[in-house]
């Protein structure tokens, strides 16, 4: 799998991660098509995505459908699953933890900066699955093989199987695709396709 094709993978699953909006829920049909063409093993989420996709056609029913999910999933009252990673690395499940700085500070050393404007944290589930669509896109497959390895792979360990026992529409399938396709990655010895 070439670079770009790498790199809008992990783009496609940052965007239904950060909070929705109308670019993502509009276009979702387009998200479950390109998964669909390059993992495998992924037809029962598809369909469950496709069934969602009719029921709530693009618009505002469906945004607020998504928001519906987003929110107590991730950001209010009992979060069904944090998407941060120092939540789950040993630190109490505190936000802002060591783990966020550790990741930003691999961001750092790979000559990325985030802006105060981006309005999440560096060890948010999306903005990880962002820097890696950067690092594959500019061909740093190493930096994208040692940051898997030591901060996307045992976030997505830990959030993945929250998210997907949630059993919230959208969102539990998309993290089903998305566990299959770290675990194929994972057979192919290979983190950057």
């Amino acid at each position: 799998m070439d670079k770009s094709m790498i790199a809008e993978l992990y783009l496609s699953f940052a965007a239904v991660f950060h909070r929705p909006n109308p670019d993502v829920s509009d276009h979702l049909e387009e998200l479950v098509d390109l998964w669909s063409e390059v993992i495998p093993e992924i037809d029962e989420a598809v369909q469950k995505l496709a069934t969602f996709c009719r029921e709530f056609p693009p618009g505002e029913q469906r945004l607020n459908a998504l928001w519906e999910h987003y929110i107590p999933l991730f950001e209010t009252g009992e979060v069904e699953a944090s998407p941060y990673a120092s939540v789950y690395s040993g630190e109490k499940g505190l936000v802002l933890g060591k783990e966020a700085f550790n990741v930003q500070q691999f961001y750092a050393n790979c000559g990325y900066v985030m802006g105060e404007k981006s309005g999440e944290l560096p060890d948010h589930l999306a903005v990880e699955l962002e820097f890696c669509a950067l690092l594959a896109r500019n061909g740093q497959s190493e930096a994208l093989m040692e940051f898997q390895k030591k901060h996307l792979t045992p976030f997505l360990k830990s959030i993945l199987p929250r998210i997907k026992n949630s059993d919230r529409p959208v969102y539990s399938d998309i993290a089903t695709i998305l566990e299959i396709r770290q675990l194929n990655l994972q057979k192919e010895g290979d983190f950057v396709g």
